[in-house]
C-alpha cells in the first residue's frame, strides 16, 4: 500500500497592522488575539504552533499593550509554538529602497532572536510581485527557501523551483495557491465543518444565536459586526469530513511536492481556532488517504526538499510579476505603485535623506572621531519601515490610517536631517580651514555622500555679518552720500563685494539671485535664543567640484569695491535661457511650445525630441490596488491648451521657466463607474523648467492641486526610440521588460502595461537612449505606438475601500472619505529629469546621473580656523566607480564596525578596490545579516581589493 500524503497544516494569521483599522485601533485586537492565543496554548499542549506572520512589530505591538506577558510569550516563542517571520513589517518591495528591504530583515531578525529566533523559510506574503534579486537577499540572511503567491500563477510558475537571482543565487521556492493564496485550510476544511459553509462564500447568515453587536453611535456605526457567542464546535459527520478531505486535496495536490500538501491557514486577522488539533485527529480518523498533521512552516519546507533531486527542480530566473489566469484570491495587483501618491513621495523623501545622507554622513564623522547617534538613526529606521508594511506603503488602508503615515515619513525625515547636521558640524569642528583660508572669510563646506565625485552648480544661502556704513543716509538715484573726513567706504573690508576662492585662491564661478537684511537667531549656551545677528542673506548659486564620499571647502572672501576705469565689451554672457521660451547649455537646447510641451536636441547625437511632456487624464475608479476606467471612457490632453510661459531666473549658471496651464478635466466618474462625468472642473499645472550649465539633464518640478475624483493624471514623452524594451531601475537590479502587451485573451486578470520602477527607467536602441529620472514617482508604462511614448503616472486616484460597509456610503460619509482621492492635502509637488543620451542605460551612465539629482548635498557655513584635518578630503574611493553601486554605509552597533554595502551594476564582474582614508585594521566580506564572515580582505595601502560577481551584493565589514 503506497505509503499516505502528508498535508501540513499551519496555522497562524496574517496580521495587518494598518488596513481595515489604524495601528492605533489594531492594538486592541491584537492584544485580544494574543491572550486568547497564550490561553489556547496553556491549556491544549496539542497546539502544536502558531505563526504570526506580520513581522516582529507585532511583538513590539502586542507588548506596548501588555508588558506583563512578555515572559509567558517569550517561552512560548522560544519553544517554537509561537513562531514569527524574520521581517520586522512586510513590505511591496517594489515600493521601497533595496537597502530599507535589507534592514528590515536585520530589524526583525534581531528582534526575533530576542524571543527565540525566526522561522528560516522566507515568506513574502502580499508583496505585489516578486522582486528579481529576492533569492540573493534571502540567502544573505541564511535562508534557504522563499514562499510567496502574488506575481505567480500555478500555469506559469510551478509549485517548487529553484529561483536565481541574476548573480546565480538560487534558493528553493515554493508557490502558495491561485485560488485562496494562503488560506487553503481556512476555506475549505474550516468553512465546511465549523461554520458550514460551502467552500470561499463570503456571506454570513444572521444568527440572533451567535449575539451580532454593532456599535450604532455616530462615531462608532460604521464599524463592523463582531459576533459574541460564536460556537467552537465542529461538524463531526465522518462522510461531511471526508468531503471536506477530498475537497481540500483536490484543490492542494495539484501542487504537492514530495508527497507534501500545503495546507495554510492564515487568514487576515485571524484568531486560532482552538480545537484545531480535535478537529485534525477527527478528519485523520475518518479517512486513510491523508495524513493531516499540525506544522510548522520550516517542517513543511524541509519534508518537500528531503530527498528530492535537485538536479529535478525547474530554474526560474529573475523576478515574477504574472497576472492570475483561473478565478482566485491570487491577482498581481499591479497597480499600487501609484496608489496615495502623497505617501510615495514622502517616502521617498525620508528614504533619500535616511539611507543616502544622515547615515553615511554619520559614519563619515565617526570615522573621524566623532560620535555616531545609533539610537536615534535606529529609531528613524522603525518609523520609515512601520509604513512600509504593504498595505501602508500601497495606499490601501483606511483613510483615517493613511494620516497616520506622514507623521512617520516627517519623523524619520527629521531625525535623519538632525543627525546629518550634527555630522557635518562634528567633522568642521576638526577641520583647519586656517591654513587655507583668510581671518575675515566665510567657509563653505560641501559634503557629498555618493561614491562619485560631483561637479554641479549648488544652491546655497549664505548669512554673512550686515555690512555697517554708518547712518548715513545715500540718494537712490546716483549713490552718492555725504563726505566725511575719514571715512571712504571703498576703503572698506565688507561683505557688500565679495569672491568665492577655493584653498588655492583660485576664484570660482558663482551668481546672486537676491540678497537682503534679516535679524538671524543665535543658538548659544550663555545667552537667549532670541538673541539675533544683524545679517546680510545672499542666496548663491556656485559651480562647486566635490570629492566622492568626502567634502570640500570653498570660501566666501570678502573685498573692496572693484572699479573698471575702461569698461569694454566681454563678449556674450552665456545665459542659459533666450526669448521664445528657450533654455540651452553645452549638452541640450530646449524649446518651449506654446500648449506646454517642449522639444529638446540632445547637441551630441543631433537627436531631436519633439512635443515632450504633455498631460494625460483618463478614468481611474478602481482601488489601491486596481487600475480600472469606467465602461465608457474618454481621454483629455494638455495638447493645444494655452499657457503662460514665465522666465523667472536666467544667468550663467541655472535658468528656470515658468509653465502655466489649465486642463478643464471631469470632476468625477458616476457612482456606479459606467461614464465620466460631463461636469468639468479646473486642474491648474505649473510646471518648472530648469537647465544648469554643464548639465546633461533637464530638471522638471511641477505642481499640482487636485481638484477632481476618479482619475488618473500622466505625463506622456513621444520619445522616437525604435525599441521593444525598456530597462527599470529596481531592487539592486536594474529589469530588461517587454514593452509589448501579453495576449492573455479571458483570463481573470489582465494584462498590466503599467509597472514598477524606483530611481529611472530607460528606453534605447543601438545608437540613443531617453531616461526618465524619479524623485518618488514609481509607475510607468511604454505605449506600444510608433513614437514608443513614455507615460509616468503622477496621480491616481480610487474609491472609499476597505470600509465594513464595502464602500456603499451616503454622500455625506463618501465626502469623509477623499483620501484617495487627494483632494483637500494641498498642492502635490513632483520632481524629475529627463536625460536623453547616448547608447543605454550603463554607456550613458544613468544611474550616475540619477544618483547626482537625487541626492542631496549638504553645506555647512563656518570660518577659518585650526584643526587636524584637510579641508579637503575624500574619505571612501571605490573603483570602478561606474560599476559599484552603493546601497548603505553607517556604523553597526552589533557588528561593532562600519558596513559598506554595494552592488556590482556592471555586465560582467568586476575587480573592486575601496580607498580608505582611516585607519582601518580589518576588513571582511560578510553575509548580509552580519552573522557571517565570508572573505576576509587584506589591507594595503589603506585599500582593500575583491572580485565582484555580475550582480552581486557585498556587504564590507570595515573595523
Amino acid at each position: 500500500m503506497a505509503s499516505k500524503k502528508t498535508v501540513h497544516v499551519i496555522s497562524g494569521t496574517h496580521w495587518d497592522r494598518e488596513w481595515r483599522f489604524t495601528a492605533d485601533q489594531s492594538l486592541l485586537r491584537l492584544a485580544e488575539l494574543v491572550d486568547e492565543l497564550l490561553d489556547i496554548l496553556e491549556a491544549n499542549p496539542d497546539y502544536k504552533c502558531f505563526l504570526l506572520d506580520g513581522g516582529t512589530v507585532v511583538i513590539e505591538d502586542y507588548l506596548n499593550v501588555r508588558p506583563e506577558n512578555e515572559q509567558r510569550l517569550r517561552d512560548f516563542m522560544s519553544a517554537g509554538r509561537i513562531e514569527t517571520v524574520m521581517w520586522y513589517t512586510l513590505p511591496e518591495m517594489s515600493t521601497v529602497a533595496p537597502e530599507a528591504l535589507v534592514r528590515n530583515l536585520l530589524i526583525g531578525k534581531r528582534i526575533a532572536a530576542k524571543f527565540g529566533g525566526c522561522i528560516n523559510a522566507g515568506y513574502t506574503a502580499t508583496s505585489y510581485g516578486q522582486i528579481s534579486q529576492l533569492a540573493q537577499i534571502y540567502a544573505g540572511f541564511g535562508t534557504r527557501s522563499a514562499l510567496s503567491y502574488r506575481g505567480t500563477n500555478k500555469q506559469q510558475v510551478p509549485p517548487i523551483c529553484k529561483l536565481e537571482s541574476p548573480d546565480g543565487t538560487q534558493i528553493y521556492h515554493i508557490r502558495c495557491f491561485d485560488e485562496v493564496t494562503r488560506t487553503n485550510w481556512f476555506f475549505f476544511p474550516h468553512y465546511m465543518l465549523v461554520l458550514g459553509k460551502a467552500p470561499r462564500d463570503l456571506s454570513t447568515k444572521w444568527n440572533p444565536a451567535e449575539w451580532p453587536v454593532h456599535m450604532a453611535d455616530d462615531a462608532l456605526y460604521q464599524s463592523a459586526f463582531q459576533m459574541k457567542n460564536e460556537s467552537m464546535e465542529f461538524n463531526r459527520d465522518p462522510e461531511t469530513i471526508r468531503k471536506a478531505a477530498r475537497m481540500l486535496g483536490a484543490q492542494a495536490e495539484p501542487q504537492m511536492i514530495n508527497n507534501q500538501l500545503l495546507a495554510l491557514d492564515m487568514e487576515d486577522n485571524a484568531v486560532p481556532y482552538q480545537r484545531l488539533p480535535e478537529m485534525i485527529q477527527a478528519i485523520n480518523k475518518a479517512q486513510d488517504e491523508y495524513l493531516i498533521k499540525q506544522s510548522s512552516l520550516d517542517e513543511y519546507v524541509e519534508a518537500c526538499v528531503e530527498g528530492l533531486d535537485p538536479d529535478t527542480v525547474p530554474v526560474h530566473i529573475g523576478e515574477m510579476r504574472y497576472t492570475l489566469i483561473e478565478a482566485g484570491f491570487n491577482g498581481l495587483l499591479g497597480a499600487t505603485h501609484s496608489s496615495r501618491i502623497n505617501l510615495k513621495l514622502l517616502n521617498d523623501l525620508a528614504q533619500r535623506e535616511l539611507i543616502n545622507t544622515a547615515e553615511p554622513l554619520s559614519a563619515m564623522s565617526s570615522m573621524l572621531g566623532g560620535s555616531y547617534e545609533s539610537s536615534l538613526l535606529h529609531r528613524a529606521w522603525l518609523y520609515l519601515l512601520k509604513n512600509h508594511a504593504h498595505d501602508s506603503i500601497c495606499g490601501a488602508a483606511i483613510d483615517e490610517a493613511h494620516k497616520d503615515n506622514p507623521f512617520r515619513f516627517r519623523a524619520a525625515t527629521s531625525i535623519a536631517r538632525e543627525c546629518s547636521r550634527k555630522a557635518c558640524e562634528q567633522i568642521w569642528a576638526k577641520m583647519d580651514t586656517q591654513s587655507g583660508f583668510q581671518e575675515k572669510d566665510v567657509t563653505l563646506t560641501f559634503f557629498n555622500t555618493l561614491p562619485i565625485s560631483r561637479k554641479r552648480v549648488e544652491h546655497v544661502v549664505v548669512d554673512v555679518p550686515r555690512p555697517d556704513f554708518g547712518a548715513f543716509k545715500i540718494e537712490p538715484c546716483t549713490g552718492v552720500g555725504p563726505i566725511v573726513e575719514g571715512f571712504n567706504p571703498d576703503d572698506m573690508l565688507t561683505f557688500q563685494y565679495f569672491d568665492i576662492v577655493d584653498q588655492d585662491g583660485n576664484k570660482i564661478k558663482y551668481e546672486i539671485l537676491d540678497r537682503e537684511n534679516i535679524d538671524l537667531e543665535v543658538e548659544r549656551k550663555l545667552d537667549t535664543n532670541a538673541a539675533v545677528y544683524d545679517i546680510q542673506r545672499n542666496r548663491l548659486l556656485i559651480e562647486v567640484e566635490l570629492p566622492a564620499m568626502g567634502y570640500k571647502t570653498y570660501a566666501v572672501r570678502p573685498r573692496k569695491r572693484e572699479y573698471n576705469p575702461e569698461p569694454k565689451p566681454a563678449g556674450e554672457r552665456g545665459l542659459i535661457a533666450s526669448q521664445k521660451g528657450v533654455l540651452e547649455n553645452e549638452h541640450l537646447r530646449v524649446q518651449i511650445n506654446s500648449d506646454g510641451t517642449f522639444n529638446i536636441l540632445n547637441k551630441k547625437t543631433a537627436e531631436y525630441s519633439e512635443r515632450l511632456h504633455y498631460f494625460c487624464d483618463d478614468a481611474s475608479t478602481g482601488n489601491a490596488h486596481k487600475h480600472k476606467g469606467t465602461l465608457r471612457d474618454f481621454t483629455v490632453t494638455s495638447l493645444g491648451c494655452n499657457s503662460i510661459i514665465t522666465l523667472i531666473e536666467n544667468n550663467t549658471l541655472r535658468a528656470t521657466w515658468k509653465v502655466e496651464l489649465a486642463m478643464m478635466i471631469p470632476d468625477r466618474a458616476d457612482h456606479a463607474a459606467r461614464d465620466r462625468s460631463h461636469s468639468r472642473v479646473e486642474l491648474p499645472v505649473e510646471m518648472y523648467l530648469t537647465l544648469r550649465k554643464d548639465s546633461n539633464a533637464l530638471e522638471i518640478k511641477t505642481v499640482i492641486e487636485n481638484t477632481a475624483k476618479d482619475h488618473r493624471l500622466r505625463i506622456m514623452m513621444p520619445t522616437g526610440v525604435k525599441t521593444d524594451y525598456a530597462y527599470a531601475d529596481g531592487p539592486f537590479d536594474v529589469l530588461k521588460r517587454s514593452l509589448l502587451w501579453d495576449d492573455t485573451k479571458d483570463n481573470m486578470e489582465e494584462y498590466h502595461p503599467y509597472k514598477p520602477m524606483q530611481r529611472f527607467v530607460t528606453l534605447s536602441d543601438d545608437s540613443r537612449g531617453f531616461s526618465f529620472i524619479s524623485k518618488g514617482l514609481g509607475e510607468y508604462e511604454v505605449i506600444d505606438d510608433s513614437d514608443r511614448t513614455l507615460a509616468i503616472t503622477l496621480m491616481r486616484t480610487s474609491r472609499a475601500y476597505m470600509r465594513a460597509n464595502r464602500g456603499v456610503m451616503t454622500p455625506a460619509e463618501y465626502e469623509q472619505n477623499l483620501g484617495q482621492h487627494l483632494i483637500g492635502i494641498g498642492k502635490l509637488e513632483f520632481e524629475y529629469a529627463i536625460y536623453p543620451h547616448e547608447g543605454d542605460w550603463r554607456q550613458a551612465g544613468v544611474h550616475l546621473v540619477s544618483d547626482d539629482f537625487r541626492g542631496p548635498v549638504r553645506v555647512l557655513q563656518g570660518v577659518p580656523k585650526a584643526g587636524e584635518l584637510s579641508a579637503e578630503q575624500s574619505l571612501i574611493q571605490i573603483s570602478p566607480a561606474e560599476s559599484m553601486q552603493v546601497s548603505a554605509f553607517f556604523w553597526s552597533r552589533e557588528s561593532k564596525g562600519y558596513i559598506l554595502r554595494l552592488w556590482n551594476a556592471a555586465e560582467t564582474s568586476v575587480e573592486a578596490k575601496i580607498k580608505l582614508a582611516a585607519d582601518f585594521s580589518n576588513a571582511a566580506i560578510v553575509s548580509l545579516d552580519e552573522e557571517r564572515i565570508e572573505q576576509n580582505l587584506d589591507i594595503s595601502g589603506g585599500s582593500v581589493a575583491f572580485n565582484v560577481p555580475k550582480s552581486r551584493i557585498v556587504t564590507l565589514l570595515l573595523k
